[in-house]
């Protein structure tokens, strides 16, 4: 009973306190009367004493400004050594006594020497046989001052006609010629002299009729490139000269010369 009365008297005591303190009236700041010594200007950025405890807790965010004389200090001190870029790079550009020179350029290749051209002679060459070379020699394409002819006349007589066959284009050609016209009948010789080198002599007669016979026969037989030659006529030797041939038309003119007249060489100038 005495612990039920104490708590009624307890929770009385607790009701009376809250009731007193809910029906305080606020205070009025404006009422009270305030020395005019007391007042104290407050700064443009004062807040209320609430919020002190924002202040607090940002205190530590405002750390680093305690460092900012050092971070001058360190600042200050990178600013002193800034002139010293300059130098080092200007004693950095400046060469080394032992830095190699600049490799120049390698000079050019030296200009290749022509190539020499060529020069020949291709004689002596009778009327027969100069007529065959004129037919081939347009194939070489030469310039008007690439050849050039020099004639001369000789008189070799013996009273008799001489009969011969051109030969053909190679010396290989002229021998079967040979050999076929002996089969038939017809005996002849290669001649091995300068001025009819390579002709197929089918022999000599003192009678025109003779030798007009002769190749009559031939004709007959299917060889009818055979000529009556006067021992009497003089003789016309050519000596053609080819000069400043390049090295193809060099090789063409050879191959010409091979197949035309193969018992008369080429002669260089």
């Amino acid at each position: 009973m005495k612990w039920f009365v104490a708590l009624v008297i307890v929770l009385n005591l607790v009701v009376a306190m809250y009731g007193s303190l809910k029906q305080r009236p606020p205070l009025d700041v404006h009422a009270q009367e305030v020395s005019p010594g007391q007042v104290k200007l407050l700064p443009a950025n004062w807040t209320p004493d609430a919020s002190a405890p924002k202040a607090q807790a940002s205190a530590p965010v405002a750390k680093p400004a305690a460092s900012a004389p050092a971070a001058k200090t360190v600042a200050s001190a990178a600013k002193a050594q800034l002139p010293a870029k300059p130098a080092a790079k200007a004693e950095a550009s400046k060469p080394s006594a032992k830095a190699k020179p600049a490799p120049q350029d390698k000079p050019a290749a030296a200009a290749v020497e022509p190539a020499k051209l060529a020069c020949y002679r291709w004689g002596g060459l009778n009327d027969s046989l100069l007529a065959r070379v004129r037919g081939g020699v347009p194939t070489l394409k030469l310039k008007p001052a690439q050849m050039s002819e020099d004639s001369k006349q000789e008189s070799k007589g013996s009273g008799r006609l001489w009969v011969y066959y051109p030969p053909l284009a190679t010396q290989a050609e002229t021998k079967t010629l040979s050999a076929e016209l002996k089969d038939k009948g017809f005996d002849n010789y290669i001649v091995s002299s300068d001025e009819f080198k390579g002709n197929l002599s089918l022999g000599l007669f003192g009678k025109e009729d003779a030798a007009k016979t002769l190749v009559a026969r031939l004709k007959a037989a299917g060889y009818d490139k055979a000529v009556i030659k006067s021992k009497d006529q003089p003789s016309h030797q050519t000596t053609l000269t080819f000069k400043d041939l390049d090295a193809a038309q060099a090789e063409h003119l050879r191959a010409l010369q091979k197949r035309l007249t193969p018992g008369i060489a080429l002669k260089g100038c």
